[in-house]
């Protein structure tokens, strides 16, 4: 465990965001220009024209290289500097959402490795409800059309791409984690003893075979060489203590309702409103989201539904082991996603996944 007085005084720089200046710059938010939207037309095209479905696309298929080129530097910055990007104009009723899927998966292959979302394996998630009782045990938030509280997912990148709104609600909040650090220095230092500790992990019972129900304690606050990074999951952590039958203590209780309240205070939030086309891509050691509930279409077909990569992205930031729960015997980490529970352990990779090389 590091001494938390040896941390930079404040996070400085592009990432350290609030409402304010990030309304102010709007660098963050891109549109496709005509030479961009027409790669994606012929790349699209080519799916129809070979047949091709998401079991048997490659990242070949995707000849955008103006595209391809965009979106890695859009990565590189916008995400892996400021910690958020947003990209608009793809014209979402021209193609299918079988279409829209391949293109998705597509650029995911270009950017960084997809990993697995869930138990089943799925790389590319669908974000909708299954009308899931959120409060019940191993039910993951994506499943309901209840309101999130701000989290990070367990992956280097989260991207979306909207399909389908829902008709009410539905809305989608970031904040810095960068900015809620320096709020807790200035405000709360003595809480980054128990913050640099952190909290026991429930993993909602898609742990695999090597794995425990619940993790060791993963910090709230981490920091590599002065750069600092940020997990928090709420409900994960109370439901993780409740699985190994212990209590919070009054302080931590104190810590995590402060750390709550500061991913509500207005000034720091920054709220919008998906169409369909849309894609946002979020650096989860840097931004944490949420979502607003929301009443669904009627017609299913009409229903709320946007398509998830989680991506694996080298270079991006240099971390922690711990933060990332690494496993040295197993060389699993959260940067792995959700193994499939008879999945062989991932200690083969050839380089350590903490690392920004």
């Amino acid at each position: 465990m590091s001494n938390t007085s040896n941390w930079p005084k404040t996070a400085s720089g592009p990432g350290a965001w609030t409402r304010a200046s990030l309304s102010a710059d709007e660098s963050w938010i891109h549109r496709l220009d005509e030479t961009l939207l027409e790669e994606i037309e012929r790349a699209i095209l080519g799916f129809r024209r070979r047949r091709l479905t998401l079991e048997t696309l490659c990242a070949e298929d995707l000849d955008c290289p103006s595209l391809i080129a965009f979106m890695r530097e859009f990565i590189r910055y916008d995400v892996g500097v400021r910690g958020v990007g947003s990209i608009r104009g793809l014209p979402r009723e021209r193609y299918t959402d079988a279409e829209l899927e391949m293109l998705f998966w597509g650029l995911g292959l270009h950017l960084g490795v997809g990993v697995s979302q869930n138990a089943d394996g799925d790389r590319l998630g669908h974000v909708r409800s299954k009308a899931l009782d959120y409060d019940a045990l191993n039910v993951r938030g994506y499943q309901t059309s209840h309101e999130l509280a701000f989290h990070c997912d367990p992956s280097d990148v989260v991207g979306l791409l909207c399909l389908h709104q829902a008709p009410k609600g539905g809305d989608s909040a970031l904040v810095s984690g960068l900015s809620i650090y320096n709020a807790v220095l200035a405000e709360h230092p003595e809480f980054m003893p128990i913050l640099e500790r952190g909290f026991v992990y429930d993993r909602r019972g898609e742990e695999a075979y090597y794995q425990q129900p619940v993790s060791a304690p993963v910090p709230v606050f981490a920091q590599v060489n002065g750069q600092v990074s940020m997990r928090y999951v709420r409900k994960s952590i109370e439901t993780g203590m409740a699985k190994l039958g212990r209590k919070l203590s009054a302080e931590e209780m104190r810590v995590l309702k402060y750390i709550d309240e500061l991913t509500e205070r207005p000034e720091l939030i920054m709220n919008m409103r998906f169409k369909p086309g849309d894609m946002q891509f979020v650096n989860n050691y840097m931004v944490l989201h949420s979502r607003t509930s929301y009443e669904d279409h009627i017609d299913p077909e009409r229903r709320r539904h946007l398509l998830r990569l989680w991506l694996k992205v080298e270079g991006l930031r240099e971390l922690e082991p711990r933060f990332i729960e690494y496993d040295e015997a197993s060389g699993w980490s959260r940067r792995e996603g959700i193994r499939p529970p008879n999945a062989p352990p991932p200690n083969t990779q050839t380089h350590s996944p903490f690392s920004a090389n």
